[in-house]
């Protein structure tokens, strides 16, 4: 017996089910990685420096100035991240 399937010339459409362009995803992914690899560096420096048997207001200097880096660290790939999600929900708005 043969079946008959319905097929749409829809799903024959490569990238059919994408919402965004095409450019976003790898950069998106490229992004997170990035903050990953940021935010690990961070808590091993964290972790270090608050281990370590030196004085209490050396330490807190160090923390407040990881602190510090950390941040400006991440600033330019979080501002990346906020215009991708403009782009993204652009066609939305």
């Amino acid at each position: 017996m043969i079946a008959y399937v319905e097929h749409s010339p829809i799903q024959d459409m490569p990238n059919a089910g994408q919402v965004y362009a095409p450019d976003i995803l790898p950069r998106l992914q490229s992004l997170l990685a990035v903050l990953a690899d940021i935010d690990l560096a961070y808590e091993k420096s964290l972790k270090t420096i608050t281990s370590t048997r030196s004085d209490g207001n050396w330490r807190d200097e160090m923390i407040s100035a990881l602190r510090r880096a950390h941040s400006e660290q991440r600033a330019p790939y979080v501002r990346e991240l906020c215009a991708l999600k403009e782009r993204i929900d652009a066609p939305f708005g």
